[in-house]
């Protein structure tokens, strides 16, 4: 699959104010690419660095954030464990993130040291994992469309839409091999610059090729079912 075309396809088809973002979890830092050189405050900080650059960051680089480190599936050492039980804490005195919710978030399993981040369009000798899009919800309705993770196929279909922490939207849609949705949260809207009109899309790179070949029919549809709306509207002089 040709990620270039792909990137292109849903940045203008979807209309993104961001560009799509790869990221790879690999054993090894990749032939060719830098390691990241500045520190950041989180793990989402990389996300707004990714828009741009193609850049690889180590498990050291995530343990500023320690939440982020263990949803990235990294082992934080003790002390950096220690940090986040405090940090886990305090969300706990304000009731914004209880102790008990721990367990529950998940984390990347695929066995890796790094990470590598960039625009989707950049991964053309490296195979992503996942790719995210930073998005407002109608284009992640659409893109849920092309994917097929909406359609209404039973129990333990549906895609997966949650709030913080933002960054767990990459190890559940890497779990399910499917779309998930996350509204974000105030560390993503803080230092990855999430607007309070977006949310995060992620899903398994592998579910590209069949969401590519279906988002033109769903562009298509989603323009005569406006155009079906619009005229009904008219019909009816009460409606605003």
């Amino acid at each position: 699959m040709n990620l270039v075309q792909t990137a292109r396809l849903l940045e203008e088809g979807l209309s993104l104010s961001h560009p799509p973002i790869g990221m790879s979890f690999l054993q090894e830092p990749p032939t060719g690419i830098q390691r990241y050189s500045e520190a950041v405050p989180t793990a989402c900080s990389f996300w707004k660095a990714a828009q741009t650059s193609l850049f690889y960051a180590t498990a050291e680089d995530h343990y500023n954030c320690p939440i982020g480190a263990i949803t990235q599936g990294f082992q934080p050492p003790e002390e950096v464990m220690h940090q986040a039980m405090d940090l886990i804490d305090r969300m706990g005195k304000i009731q914004y993130f209880e102790v008990g919710e721990v367990p529950n978030v998940p984390a990347v399993e695929k066995p890796h040291q790094v990470v590598v981040y960039g625009p989707l369009k950049s991964f053309e000798k490296l195979s992503p994992d996942v790719v995210m899009m930073i998005c407002t919800p109608s284009q992640a309705m659409l893109f849920s469309e092309a994917t097929g993770d909406v359609a209404w196929r039973g129990p333990g279909t549906e895609t997966h839409v949650f709030g913080r922490p933002a960054c767990a939207v990459i190890p559940r849609a890497l779990k399910d091999s499917a779309t998930a949705v996350s509204l974000g949260c105030m560390g993503a809207r803080t230092f990855a610059g999430i607007q309070d009109h977006e949310l995060l899309v992620a899903v398994p790179a592998d579910r590209l090729a069949e969401t590519r070949n279906r988002l033109d029919t769903v562009l298509a549809a989603n323009k005569e079912m406006r155009k079906y709306y619009a005229d009904r509207k008219s019909q009816y002089a009460a409606v605003v």
